[in-house]
């Protein structure tokens, strides 16, 4: 106990969250801890591109990390400090511990029409070469998805000026402008938590626990649950239900005995 006595007892629960403490005691019973990273953060960006769009939403844009898996797509916002969104917490789930030995500097690509692959793109903007030739391209997006404000940056960023008209665009402007709208390049340098939540990726191995009890296999009538285990989830209450489904697992295991 915390004034240095025993407590006896023929189970026990420990759901203490991430703390760095409690590790250390079950590292001291024989548990494998990984060590532990932050989870679930939003992406500083520095860019010109996204300067000024603060609080501009894209409802469904594809991001991923260049030379890894890492990929998702849904709702993306733009902040002031960069790019955040579920699909920028999503990846910075999945991707916690790359991102942590990267030290938060790596390249993202955004897609920013989710899935539609680039050829496609391509051709929807030579429909509107054809379509729209006598409109100027800043004030005409053939994209209803693309918000007015990010397609205005997205023009300028490949030299497009406002009085540009749709038939002046070459087949090197279209290509450029394709590639801009499927697979923009943007350098992450940095992290921040997103609002007042914070979870961490790492805790107990996952191999030295039963989940059908949530007991330990290291030490008998020892349970664990929650983030004390090496789980991390994207936002949406799967954190809780994890710590939710193992205590009353572990509770039902435990009842047993009484």
């Amino acid at each position: 106990t915390q004034n240095g006595g025993e407590f006896l007892t023929a189970n026990l629960m420990i759901a203490a969250g991430s703390s760095p403490r409690i590790w250390q005691m079950l590292e001291g019973l024989g548990h494998r801890i990984v060590p532990p990273v932050p989870s679930l953060f939003t992406f500083h960006i520095k860019d010109a591109r996204i300067n000024g769009l603060a609080g501009v939403a894209v409802q469904n844009a594809s991001v991923n990390i260049p030379g890894t898996k890492l990929a998702t797509n849904g709702p993306l916002l733009i902040t002031h400090w960069g790019m955040s969104g579920p699909a920028i917490l999503r990846l910075s789930a999945w991707g916690a511990r790359h991102f942590f030995e990267k030290g938060y500097q790596v390249e993202m690509r955004v897609n920013w029409l989710g899935n539609s692959a680039g050829l496609t793109v391509v051709e929807k903007l030579q429909t509107a070469k054809v379509e729209l030739a006598k409109k100027t391209v800043k004030a005409n997006c053939p994209f209803q998805q693309i918000p007015k404000r990010l397609w205005e940056s997205i023009v300028l960023a490949v030299d497009i000026s406002e009085t540009n008209r749709w038939a002046d665009l070459n087949k090197k402007t279209l290509q450029a402008l394709g590639d801009e709208l499927s697979n923009a390049s943007f350098q992450v340098n940095g992290k921040s938590t997103f609002k007042e939540e914070f979870v961490t990726a790492g805790g107990v191995h996952l191999d030295e626990v039963d989940f059908k009890t949530f007991g330990s296999k290291v030490q008998p009538r020892l349970f664990l649950a929650g983030e004390v285990l090496d789980i991390d989830a994207v936002t949406g209450g799967f954190n809780f239900q994890a710590a939710w489904t193992g205590g009353y697992l572990a509770g039902k295991e435990m009842g047993r005995d009484v």
